[in-house]
């Protein structure tokens, strides 16, 4: 079966143009090295529960990245759209339980992932080095129940906004600092005073 899917599965690549604007270059399997100028494309989402922490996960023993800490993050496969592959990411990482629970995650993704901003980003592994364009999105989650794909993601933890922040700034998760990212933490705490000023008024 994971040789089958091996033949279809491709990743999203891109290229800056003469004007540094994103375009789509082309699809490419997952273990086909890259040229210098490729990016891949992936998504990445601050998940945040009714009292503003923010769902970290360790990553599984089967990633490249096994151990170290990440935001619900992922590549954007096929044909995917970037909203398409967030929704996905989400539920297959953190929802791997019965139908319903599965079904409950898809909708609450479907209605609620805010885009926040896209960032092109260098991840060095080692001696290797891929550059990704990731879009960034936010979402209040408030499903309770979380099952966690074990091979994608050994643990999880709520963390307050802040101490998230502070860890991304320090370079202590997968994807490098860039200043460009205080643009997006202050529309994660934004987007999260919005949700409670909904709840508030109902």
């Amino acid at each position: 079966m994971d040789e089958f899917k091996e033949k279809w599965q491709f990743y999203k690549i891109y290229r800056k143009n003469s004007g540094g604007k994103k375009v789509f270059k082309n699809r490419i399997s997952p273990n086909i090295e890259l040229n210098q100028s490729d990016y891949l494309g992936g998504v990445s989402c601050f998940i945040l529960d009714k009292n503003g922490n923010v769902l970290i996960e360790k990553r599984g023993n089967t990633k490249i990245t096994a151990g170290e800490i990440d935001l619900c993050s992922g590549h954007i496969d096929n044909n995917e759209t970037p909203t398409q592959a967030m929704v996905r990411e989400y539920v297959e990482e953190l929802h791997k339980g019965d139908s319903k629970e599965q079904e409950d995650a898809r909708n609450e993704a479907i209605f609620n992932l805010r885009k926040l901003d896209e960032l092109d980003l260098i991840f060095k592994n080692g001696g290797n080095e891929r550059k990704f364009f990731i879009q960034f999105y936010v979402m209040k989650t408030k499903l309770e129940e979380l099952s966690t794909q074990k091979e994608e993601v050994s643990d999880i933890e709520w963390i307050p906004m802040e101490e998230v922040f502070d860890l991304i700034r320090q370079n202590k998760t997968k994807f490098p600092y860039d200043k460009r990212y205080e643009k997006i933490f202050e529309k994660v705490k934004e987007h999260y005073k919005e949700k409670d000023k909904e709840v508030e008024q109902r």
